[in-house]
């Protein structure tokens, strides 16, 4: 069994689908379950949606959903041809749209949004990421069918950052996923959502597609979950941001849990437990080069080399490194900090039991500094690690 996840980062334009057709068509024998994360910014669209009908922007809210059914047309015409495919998601969307601004107009009347309407209205995100990926992989000739989350994913009631219930979830998945795998080898389901035992609609918290993945992946027993995001693998730190990165080949589950507390955007503290819990490896991989480098999670206990974290507020930006001893971050810490300007004030704070340190400057000149101390880290690994042989 396969597990493979595609978020929006990857799901964004109509070559992301194109990559995964080719990835899930590559995939090793076998079953493959598919989870998708909503398409680019169709949570946070649909989120700003329901705050607008809050205030009473009834008007503006019904947009900012029309602005998200036109993006998933625009796909939907690319990637699906005319016919039987591209019509039904026409009418989904529709649909879809028909229900979202009947729950809008209630906000919008009551200027009520509880987090159960909320998570009402975000789960149409997913809900139409499923159809539509599920759609182009059919038009790709691959055997696949779609399942609901909702149908699976039993969860607690805390709407908005639910907690699945993994005894109650096994018992959906042996009576709804696995009839759907003696039908087909390839299975799509949507991340993020569940409901409650009573039926409601709930979200399980940020980027928690992740935790779909591995949730069901331990549930089936899969031989590995593969989260295909847009970088290759965990790296020294944000690509993005810092020239010349390097992998970080592997982390252990509570490694990747440390990172993933300290804001590691790749990995997330809920998505590591039931992996760990079942000894199933994650690997954290580029769709754009799946065969490229990639970083795997798993219960051995080797070291890893530091990660420079990246976290960025309104007026700050932390600088967190992991897995470095003091010895080795201050020496890096102490020339960038010589470097900034005499009024630029800084916070350092080190961990010597967790092995962090982090530094917390003003957020105008946080992306240089960030890029100075990963330059500055590079040399002082890379001179530790020889002086070590």
């Amino acid at each position: 069994m396969n597990v493979m996840k595609f978020g929006g980062a990857v799901l964004r334009d109509p070559e992301g689908f194109r990559r995964m057709v080719q990835i899930v068509r590559e995939a090793p024998t076998g079953e493959t379950l598919v989870v998708v994360s909503a398409f680019s910014t169709a949570t946070r669209d649909l989120e700003s949606a329901a705050q607008l009908a809050q205030k009473g922007l009834l008007a503006e809210a019904i947009g900012r959903v029309d602005r998200v059914v036109a993006n998933h047309e625009a796909l939907a015409k690319v990637l699906l041809p005319v016919g039987t495919s591209g019509e039904g998601v026409q009418s989904m969307l529709l649909e879809a749209r028909h229900e979202l601004v009947t729950l809008l107009n209630g906000v919008s009347t009551t200027r009520q949004l509880t987090a159960k309407t909320l998570d009402r209205i975000l789960v149409f995100g997913e809900f139409v990421a499923l159809h539509i990926a599920r759609d182009v992989l059919q038009e790709a000739g691959l055997d696949v069918t779609g399942v609901d989350a909702q149908n699976i994913i039993v969860t607690t009631t805390e709407h908005g950052n639910a907690s699945p219930l993994p005894e109650k979830t096994a018992l959906r998945v042996e009576h709804e996923l696995l009839p759907a795998f003696e039908k087909h080898k390839i299975v799509v389901v949507q991340g993020f959502v569940g409901r409650t035992e009573d039926g409601a609609a709930t979200t399980m918290g940020k980027e928690s597609s992740n935790l779909t993945a591995t949730l069901l992946g331990s549930l089936l027993r899969a031989d590995e979950v593969v989260i295909f995001t847009d970088v290759e693998g965990v790296r020294s730190s944000d690509p993005r941001i810092c020239a010349e990165t390097v992998l970080r080949p592997h982390l252990s589950y509570d490694q990747a849990s440390i990172a993933a507390h300290h804001g590691l955007k790749l990995l997330y503290p809920t998505m590591i437990e039931p992996a760990a819990l079942s000894g199933i490896p994650i690997r954290i991989a580029s769709a754009e080069h799946p065969h490229g480098e990639s970083t795997i999670i798993d219960d051995n206990q080797d070291q890893c080399g530091p990660i420079l974290i990246i976290n960025t507020d309104e007026i700050d930006v932390e600088l967190t490194t992991v897995f470095i001893e003091c010895a080795q971050w201050l020496p890096a810490a102490t020339i960038v900090v010589k470097s900034l300007h005499q009024r630029a004030s800084c916070d350092v704070h080190t961990s010597h039991k967790e092995n962090t340190a982090t530094l917390r400057v003003p957020k105008a000149i946080g992306i240089d500094v960030a890029r100075r101390l990963h330059t500055e880290l590079s040399h002082t690994t890379q001179h530790h690690e020889t002086s070590s042989r």
